[in-house]
């Protein structure tokens, strides 16, 4: 019984000139519990706890551009807004959502943004928050209806989703990383949005 499907989602130089957020990773971040003793948990993980997080095809930044990823990106951030995932965000929200955009159009072979604007910003992985095991799925399930809202290309949707799928797995927080982690496949997750899934098809 697929948990994803069932899950109720709540609805709730050019250099010089950039002026980070200095408290966005600090605000949006949940970082791991201490033992009771003050101590963090152990970050080390077994190899098998992450996948491989593959590279995103090059015809994602090819056909959508950069404007396509961060219209993407946006569409998803708004929804995350309205979660508990960014309750505590506030005014900074902006700068966050920012930080995502340059770092997907970054990693999809895109402009430097995110390593030069960002890189003295990063907390852990240097990406602006920590999910566990719910938040995961939340945040895939916004991520999948964002497709539709930015209007995400129905021949590249398998591909985005490919990368982002196993990303979702390095966003977890230490603790919440499990060998047993359901993982979802795009023809799956396509499977349980039947309105959705027949426009994929050809």
């Amino acid at each position: 019984m697929p948990t994803f499907s069932n899950r109720r989602v709540s609805t709730f130089s050019s250099r010089a000139r950039w002026v980070p957020c200095d408290r966005a990773c600090y605000q949006t971040l949940s970082w791991p519990l201490g033992d009771g003793n003050g101590a963090p948990h152990d970050a080390r993980l077994p190899a098998s706890c992450l996948p491989q997080l593959p590279q995103p095809p090059h015809r994602l930044l090819a056909l959508c551009d950069k404007e396509g990823l961060r219209r993407l990106v946006d569409c998803h951030m708004q929804r995350l807004r309205r979660t508990a995932l960014f309750v505590r965000a506030g005014r900074c929200f902006d700068c966050v959502a920012q930080r995502v955009a340059d770092f997907v159009v970054e990693a999809c072979g895109g402009p430097l943004y995110y390593s030069t604007r960002h890189a003295r910003l990063q907390a852990g992985a240097g990406l602006p928050l920590l999910l566990d095991e719910e938040g995961r799925e939340l945040w895939l399930v916004q991520l999948w209806h964002a497709f539709d809202d930015a209007e995400f290309p129905l021949a590249l949707r398998a591909d985005y989703w490919r990368w982002a799928e196993p990303l979702s797995v390095h966003l977890l927080s230490p603790q919440a990383r499990r060998g047993d982690l359901t993982r979802y496949d795009y023809d799956t997750v396509r499977s349980w949005f039947p309105a959705r899934g027949a426009m994929h098809r050809p």
